[in-house]
């Protein structure tokens, strides 16, 4: 949220949040492998009892259910607010059908955040279709995935400028961090979770110096980003599941309200700054008061969306389906408990 606010980024703070705000994209991918490993995993032990067909309908359609309804939404909304608000240099336009399905959708120029949802597309649509064709063994093309995309930033081929950043983008490897990190947890490896964040943040802070100076390269950000963010991740999971801290109830709702608070965020800074545009406030109004207000808006939209939009949303699509709903409803987002999202995942 606050790396959107781009008052923020020329003020006082700017040094830190323009040098590392970034990073918290890598951390999203990471968490989102581990918690898609968990769900493959509840898909794997579905199968001798729904049959390949099924099991793979089911993660498909709610990973669907999960994603689309509200992004759609969102696009509407943000997409009257860039007719009302002043023009704006809109960089690359990309076709609307791939804006609207999320394929090859980087960047989105109507909803900016929501290029990201374009690999995590696409990693879904890779993990059901290492289930329908291996079943029980899908992890292995997981793996096949995983090496070609290491092959891939090896020889160069998916490098931010490369035609093949869609399909080899050397980002997507983040995902397979986030597996890692599953298949350490399910194994009982459980250790060095103190270790792991010193090594973290010591190695975040070497990897940002190499990452600000080649921003467009996706390899140095998997290892001077993602790699550290997945220490993190492991060592707040162990943490969680040896009972040595509980995630505070509040954090837990902020987590719950993520995919909203993701998508909404920056629409609502434009229309407020849109707002002050049209009426003359600009430099009327205390630069920090209005940054305060922005944030202020957009976490209470993003809540109010979670709660009368996004929720009830999920209840309906999910019974048309013919779907049992998990009992919680976090997004397939970042949220810091992220043990007891995978956890609450079906």
């Amino acid at each position: 949220m606050f790396w959107n606010l781009g008052a923020t980024r020329s003020y006082w703070i700017k040094p830190f949040f323009a040098a590392i705000g970034p990073a918290g994209v890598d951390i999203f991918f990471v968490i989102s492998g581990f918690i898609i490993y968990n769900v493959l995993q509840r898909s794997i032990t579905d199968l001798e009892q729904v049959g390949r067909g099924r099991a793979v309908f089911v993660f498909a359609i709610k990973r669907f259910i999960r994603i689309y309804p509200l992004y759609w939404i969102a696009f509407a909304a943000a997409f009257l607010v860039m007719l009302w608000a002043p023009p704006l240099p809109r960089g690359i336009e990309k076709p609307l059908i791939e804006l609207l399905t999320l394929v090859n959708g980087a960047p989105n120029y109507i909803v900016g955040v929501a290029w990201t949802l374009t690999y995590e597309v696409y990693f879904y649509a890779v993990v059901a279709l290492s289930l329908l064709l291996l079943g029980r063994r899908a992890v292995l093309g997981l793996t096949a995935w995983f090496a070609l995309l290491v092959v891939a930033a090896v020889a160069g081929a998916g490098h931010a400028s490369s035609p093949w950043n869609y399909l080899l983008a050397p980002i997507l490897l983040e995902f397979s961090f986030g597996v890692v990190i599953g298949l350490l947890v399910q194994r009982g490896i459980r250790r060095f979770h103190g270790a792991s964040w010193i090594v973290a943040s010591l190695w975040m802070l070497v990897g940002t110096w190499f990452v600000v100076h080649d921003p467009m390269s996706y390899p140095l950000r998997v290892v001077g980003w993602a790699a550290p963010a997945a220490l993190f991740v492991y060592g707040l999971v162990v943490l969680e599941l040896r009972g040595r801290w509980i995630m505070p109830r509040a954090l837990q709702y902020l987590g719950d309200a993520s995919f909203s608070i993701y998508l909404w965020h920056l629409i609502v800074f434009e229309l407020v700054a849109a707002v002050f545009t049209r009426l003359g406030w600009l430099g009327v109004v205390d630069p920090i008061l209005l940054r305060a207000g922005m944030v202020a808006a957009g976490l209470a939209f993003a809540l109010l969306s979670y709660h009368w939009i996004e929720k009830p949303l999920l209840l309906h699509v999910t019974r048309a389906a013919g779907l049992r709903l998990a009992r919680a409803l976090p997004a397939e987002a970042a949220s810091p408990g992220v043990s007891r999202l995978a956890d609450a995942r079906q």
